[in-house]
């Protein structure tokens, strides 16, 4: 069990970063998913390789997160990867399902640099869910 966590504080592309690793998840394997392809907040499940992945990328609260570990946990996922905020009450819930499974957390900073155009900024985005599709494929070997 693998659980990625990309932090980082209001408006800094953590959605959208993982809205572009959906895109590359469905690209090299399959949505299981009802009403798919999803765009927003809501969590979608994939089989990747032979993995269940499931994909949140809602977290600004601990409410929210909490949702997403139950999702997690109704899909019995091999790499669950959500958004949290930097600190409170996300970070705790995704904590707790972190001791639940006994594994840990792969925690990645989000941030949203201000000097960048919007299109650098998207750049970047992608980049981060390459590297995020990267460590999902480290859990296939």
């Amino acid at each position: 069990m693998k659980i990625i966590g990309l932090y980082g504080h209001s408006n800094c592309g953590k959605t959208q970063t993982l809205n572009f690793l959906r895109e590359m998840l469905r690209q090299n394997g399959e949505s299981l998913s009802k009403n798919a392809p999803h765009q927003d907040d809501e969590p979608e499940t994939f089989l990747y390789h032979g993995l269940i992945v499931c994909v949140a990328p809602g977290g600004d609260n601990e409410d929210v997160v909490r949702a997403n570990v139950r999702y997690f946990k109704s899909k019995n996922c091999d790499v669950a990867i959500t958004a949290t905020r930097c600190k409170g009450g996300s970070v705790t819930a995704l904590h707790d399902y972190e001791q639940e499974m006994g594994t840990e957390i792969l925690w990645f900073a989000k941030s949203y640099e201000y000097h960048l155009s919007p299109q650098t900024q998207e750049l970047c985005n992608r980049e981060t869910a390459k590297f995020l599709i990267n460590l999902v494929d480290t859990t296939v070997e």
